[in-house]
């Protein structure tokens, strides 16, 4: 049908009156809009129509009646009367409404099927960015391997399925699963023999990196998984096995169920799913690496933490630990002591700080420390401990080195306690008299692993009953806190406070100078701190020897 073969059989003839344009010109003009134009007269009766018309409505003519069956819903919106309709016909999406003119019907008929998918497209993608956006903010906001498989589940199931089982790579035999069943629906866990694994190609696929594309399972498979299977789709369901790509090995795979009855999801194509595999592998991937790392800290920090204070007649110890907030909970700093084992009573003890921080200095700390426990079986002399840890730590070759204070407490005669001290490089102990007085002394000597053939200081130290010394790292004199928050804490000011625990126990002193320390950072960053106190104590009966404090 053309737009000539369509035109009301009236006419002015194809001239102009009047100044307007003619017949054939108007038919040309309406010929020309993306609309289809049709007329019809006070009967229903098709008097004029443009050539759209004849693409919307191939069996539609001048003259003709719309009929449902020739024009679909302009023919029934004709019938009931109607102003306007919207509605599918021959593969268009059809929207039109009617104007009266005079005593005609005039119908104006557009197809909408390209807007509507455009704006079915601009929808569904805003929800998949949505969607990905949210799933990112969830799965990124916990480190915790368990709450980010959970979360996996919970984001699937009520917008990629209408059930999600997350399992994941087999350990030991066994391979766990997190299952959300229904949209809402508690998250629930479990293991399976990873033999189950076997009889669901698509899943050990998946979790081997071999099958990178989501993958339909068979009706009735999921059934090989046991307990842990999700509920079967039924007749016209389906089920998706898709990887989660993790660092350099799957992080798990997540079996996607839709159910025939379940509500349609548009925007949940093999596109998105492939998207929200990635952020899900790249989470959980992230998530055991955090948990091994964690693991191997309290591992490592299990065997560097000090071990409790021994008991020694005659000698009551006192320490405190804190390492720097940023250092995994270990660090270079460390104390160490132990009953003097060639048989003459006391203590032997060290206190050092290693240079570096982290795990680095924590690597350094466990050699120096496990030195320092070998040598004490052959070796109490403390300059003799020093030189052989210094060809030690020269031979392992790492360009590390270590202050340190080493020594050994003897009780003397009349409750004194006899302390013989050798230096490496740190800091002058401090010795408490009776009375407040507080001598620093001055050991000296060259930093341990530094240099070949390095020169250690010595000094011996007697303490009448009730006297200490105590050992401490720069991280206590260095700490910067005070009323500007830049000020070091400083040699002075520690004497000071030192001299105000006269006539306390060893394990107060240690906690009583932590805890000035920890008010002047006021929860500042700070180095590794480690303190020690020795002090002398004649046994008396029914005293249970040494105390200590550790922080």
């Amino acid at each position: 049908m053309t737009g000539t073969q369509a035109r009301n059989p009236a006419s002015n003839g194809g001239g102009q009156a009047r100044g307007r344009p003619g017949r054939k010109l108007l038919d040309t003009l309406l010929d020309l809009v993306d609309q289809a134009v049709v007329v019809c007269d006070a009967s229903g009766v098709v008097r004029w129509c443009n050539s759209p018309t004849g693409v919307y409505f191939p069996d539609l003519r001048p003259g003709m009646t719309p009929d449902p069956a020739a024009a679909g819903p302009l023919g029934q919106a004709v019938v009931a009367s109607a102003a306007r309709f919207d509605a599918e016909f021959l593969g268009r999406r059809l929207t039109g409404r009617r104007s009266t003119v005079q005593d005609c019907s005039v119908w104006l008929v557009s197809d909408e099927t390209g807007v509507r998918r455009c704006r079915a497209e601009l929808r569904a993608e805003r929800f998949r960015a949505a969607f990905l956006s949210e799933a990112s903010r969830r799965l990124g906001a916990s480190l915790h391997h368990g709450r980010t498989a959970r979360s996996v589940v919970e984001l699937a199931a009520p917008t990629l399925a209408d059930a999600a089982l997350l399992v994941l790579p087999p350990r030991g035999g066994h391979a766990d699963w997190h299952r959300c069943t229904a949209p809402g629906a508690a998250v629930e866990s479990g293991t399976l023999p990873a033999s189950s694994l076997e009889r669901m190609p698509q899943l050990a696929r998946a979790l081997a990196g071999l099958s990178p594309r989501p993958a339909p399972c068979r009706p009735g498979m999921l059934g090989a998984l046991g307990g842990a299977a999700p509920p079967d789709p039924g007749r016209g369901g389906e089920s998706l096995v898709t990887a989660l790509p993790g660092s350099g090995a799957p992080a798990g795979a997540l079996v996607l169920v839709r159910s025939a009855g379940g509500r349609r999801r548009p925007a949940a194509d093999a596109a998105l799913v492939c998207d929200f595999a990635f952020r899900a592998g790249m989470a959980l991937s992230t998530a055991a690496l955090y948990a091994q790392q964690a693991h191997t800290a309290a591992v490592l920090q299990s065997g560097l933490d000090p071990a409790p204070l021994p008991e020694a007649p005659g000698v009551r110890l006192g320490a405190a630990y804190r390492p720097a907030p940023d250092a995994l909970g270990f660090g270079g700093d460390f104390y160490q002591v132990q009953p003097a084992r060639d048989g003459g009573g006391g203590v032997e003890f060290a206190l050092g700080d290693v240079c570096g921080k982290g795990v680095e200095a924590a690597v350094l700390t466990g050699h120096v420390r496990q030195s320092l426990r070998t040598l004490a079986l052959v070796e109490s002399r403390p300059l003799r401990v020093l030189d052989v840890l210094n060809q030690s730590l020269l031979e392992a070759d790492s360009g590390r080195f270590t202050s340190l204070v080493t020594g050994v407490a003897r009780p003397g005669a009349q409750g004194t306690l006899d302390v013989l001290l050798a230096g490496g490089g740190h800091l002058p102990p401090l010795v408490l008299r009776r009375g407040g007085i507080v001598e620093a002394v001055d050991v000296g000597g060259m930093l341990v692993g530094a240099l070949p053939g390095a020169e250690f200081g010595q000094a011996g130290v007697r303490l009448a009953r009730d006297e200490l010394i105590l050992l401490y790292s720069d991280g206590v004199t260095e700490a910067r806190g005070g009323p500007t928050g830049a000020e070091e804490y400083g040699a002075e000011r520690l004497a000071h406070d030192l001299a105000g625990c006269a006539g306390m126990p060893a394990g107060a002193v240690a906690e009583r100078i932590d805890l000035r320390v920890a008010e002047w950072l006021a929860g500042r960053a700070h180095d590794d701190i480690a303190v020690l106190a020795l002090q002398s104590s004649p046994p008396s009966p029914g005293s249970s020897g040494a105390a200590g404090a550790s922080r």
